[in-house]
């Protein structure tokens, strides 16, 4: 996935949460708490454990089937 689309879907979805990547390649979340990880998945997994509410509100608006 392209960088700034994937910034720009996490953003919507966690739109309490400041998110970039470092000059050094390190993704980064500033919210409730501080998260960093070297990849994306990791940052995402790290985000909806952080903030399960707004992971079930990206879930909810997955398409189902």
């Amino acid at each position: 996935m392209n960088e700034l689309v994937a910034l720009l879907l996490l953003h919507h979805l966690f739109p309490e949460w400041g998110i970039m990547r470092d000059g050094e390649g390190v993704w980064r979340a500033v919210g409730p708490a501080l998260i960093s990880a070297p990849g994306l998945d990791g940052l995402l997994g790290s985000l909806a454990t952080a903030d399960r509410d707004a992971a079930r509100r990206a879930v909810s608006l997955l398409p189902s089937g």
